[in-house]
């Protein structure tokens, strides 16, 4: 499940427009990755580290899945519809990826390591197989729009985020991903790598160093 159909391009392929909802994806599936690796290793000592890692995730998450259905999806639909159907099929998703983070979230938080492994590959499972739908839905819809409308598009999604996520958005999508042009402004990348990219590697340490 872990194909990107973008036509066999890599994320500096594609058009630039299109960029950072690819790194998005991409992003998405490297976190999953990780969980699913730290998870085994995790004591209940380290369960706060990695609930506080996984909070920030979360709220990425429930942003991404919440602007496609209010934002993203709308519109696309006036220019492709056709994909009324699929994009009906990507919001029941999102429902059923909100039960798999809910069970994740009461996993971490529970206090017993050893409950963690049912919980995040239900969850690993569900992301990554709507992810490729979903690439396989919207990536031949997306060339068909004008790039100046989806580019108006991803910026009323990236105003409508949170400030916990504006804040975390730069390092994570910056974080061991390949960093074309076109993802975010030269001064979103500095200020990712510099002042957000501290707080966000401490986040970052509940998971990669799981104890």
């Amino acid at each position: 499940m872990d194909g990107l159909l973008w036509g066999g391009k890599d994320v500096a392929g594609l058009p630039r427009h299109l960029r950072g909802f690819a790194q998005t994806h991409l992003a998405l599936r490297r976190d999953s990755r990780r969980l699913v690796a730290a998870a085994p290793l995790l004591t209940s000592a380290g369960l706060p580290r990695a609930a506080e890692w996984w909070r920030q995730l979360r709220a990425i998450l429930d942003w991404h899945n919440r602007t496609e259905d209010e934002i993203l999806w709308p519109r696309l639909i006036e220019h492709v519809p056709e994909i009324a159907a699929g994009s009906h099929r990507m919001v029941q998703d999102h429902v059923a990826l909100d039960d798999s983070m809910l069970r994740v979230t009461k996993a971490l938080e529970g206090g017993r390591a050893e409950l963690i492994g049912g919980p995040v590959d239900t969850f690993d499972t569900a992301l990554h197989r709507h992810l490729h739908e979903e690439e396989e839905l919207t990536f031949p819809a997306f060339v068909r729009v004008p790039a100046h409308v989806f580019t108006a598009l991803e910026r009323r999604v990236l105003a409508a985020a949170p400030f916990r996520v504006k804040r975390v958005l730069p390092p994570w999508l910056l974080d061991a991903l390949p960093q074309p042009d076109g993802v975010m402004p030269a001064p979103v990348r500095l200020m990712g790598r510099t002042v957000l990219g501290g707080a966000y590697r401490r986040t970052l340490t509940g998971i990669l160093e799981p104890r």
